[in-house]
């Protein structure tokens, strides 16, 4: 366990058409293994927040984001996160285009509305965020 908690950023990216992208986790992930998620990971040393957001949306998906907005809202309950502390600030964005090219840390993405969102299970408080959101 380490001796502080962790920041992650967590992408809210939606769609002209009100869809909100989500990736499937790698089944070897030893975190949410197979479950749907945002786009999200840790901030690493020496980075802005905004910066990391932009470097995991890359890493993960292959895209360049903009009309990054912080949502004002963050998530630090115990245990959001199975191993560890870590404040989480999410932020809705877009995408330049749909041209993804996934990483090792997911096997699926997609473009899903709030009804289907509202029937899958979401890795960590994903769920939450975006009904925080009024998105589902």
């Amino acid at each position: 366990m380490s001796d502080h908690p962790f920041i992650g950023v967590d992408a809210i990216i939606t769609n002209n058409g009100g869809e909100i992208l989500l990736v499937k986790r790698s089944d070897d992930k030893k975190i949410y293994p197979g479950l749907w998620s945002l786009v999200s990971g840790m901030a690493e040393w020496g980075e802005t927040i905004e910066e990391a957001l932009k470097r995991e949306v890359m890493e993960e998906v292959g895209q360049e984001t903009y009309d990054i907005v912080f949502t004002g809202r963050y998530y630090d309950k115990i245990g959001r996160h199975p191993t560890k502390t870590v404040i989480c600030l999410p932020h809705r964005c877009k995408l330049g285009n749909n041209d993804f090219i996934l990483n090792h840390e997911n096997t699926g993405i997609g473009w899903f509305n709030k009804s289907q969102i509202g029937k899958m299970e979401l890795a960590f408080d994903h769920k939450k965020m975006l009904k925080d959101e009024g998105l589902i």
